[in-house]
């Protein structure tokens, strides 16, 4: 198992997990969010090659809609 802190949370996950993984383990079922591992954007092309590691600091932004 890891720590890692997701959108300012400490949670603990296997180890070995890419992001399409974390999203799934989180369940996050909105489609269109972003995810930065600290700090730095991650392209939804990269998600299956991206490895989670312990200590990283994972931000999940959804869209908001408003005027």
């Amino acid at each position: 198992m890891i720590k890692v802190s997701v959108n300012g949370e400490i949670k603990e996950l296997p180890k070995g997990l890419n992001v399409s993984q974390l999203i799934e383990a989180l369940n996050y079922k909105t489609k269109g969010f972003a995810v930065a591992i600290n700090t730095t954007f991650v392209s939804i092309k990269s998600y299956e090659e991206t490895i989670i590691k312990n200590g990283d600091t994972i931000d999940i932004l959804a869209p908001v809609q408003g005027g």
